[in-house]
């Protein structure tokens, strides 16, 4: 049975590394699968993602929540949905949570997250699991501090790491699909954390 999985979480949680993770898993036991990213997914969902996350750009939250949701649909639409009723599993490096707490919360702006509760009506009856990864800011901020490029949100600063870990905190707290996974230990045993989750996912039978 395909399933809809979205991985979200705050900047240098490791969402990268993890859904490498993921890939392994569904491969090893044969599911089939495909993995999108938000914004991104289709070409012009990928045109949009250069523009957005360019630290030379200085757009309005809502500006770019907008430009975010344009994506969003489209590889909703085109690539999302197409997958799971051909029987395929969708792993998403983000989706719209993350509008929701970037824009919306940390954004401070009400439009945001108005827009955030029209779309969850459409988005979140596709949604299976959410895989939630956090770590300390702090960490978070190490994890950054080594990475040869940065986009526009990683580069703000710890203030803006932990205003995020805030609001992710806020949002799933109460969510009965969220998988939450702390990621400060080691790559190892989150690694394997995870593996104990998907093998629940994948091989419990409703």
């Amino acid at each position: 049975m395909s399933k809809f999985i979205v991985v979200e979480g705050s900047e240098g949680v490791g969402k990268s590394t993890q859904i490498k993770t993921i890939k392994s898993f569904l491969e090893e036991y044969k599911i089939e699968y495909i993995v999108t990213r938000e914004p991104g997914g289709t070409s012009f969902g990928e045109s949009i993602r250069s523009i957005i996350l360019d630290q030379n750009n200085d757009t309005d939250n809502l500006t770019d929540s907008l430009l975010f949701y344009a994506s969003r649909y489209e590889n909703y639409n085109k690539v999302i949905l197409p997958a799971l009723k051909n029987g395929k599993t969708v792993i998403c490096d983000r989706f719209h949570y993350s509008t929701l707490v970037y824009q919306g919360i940390v954004g401070d702006d009400e439009l945001v997250k108005k827009i955030h509760n029209i779309f969850d009506a459409i988005f979140s009856k596709s949604i299976d699991h959410i895989i939630y990864l956090y770590t300390d800011p702090e960490e978070s901020l190490k994890r950054i501090s080594r990475r040869s490029i940065t986009d526009k949100f990683e580069s703000r600063g710890l203030e803006y790491l932990n205003k995020l870990n805030k609001a992710y905190e806020s949002i799933f707290s109460d969510m009965e699909n969220v998988i939450k996974l702390n990621t400060s230990r080691d790559k190892e045993i989150t690694k394997k954390n995870l593996l104990e989750k998907l093998k629940t996912i994948f091989t419990t039978h409703d």
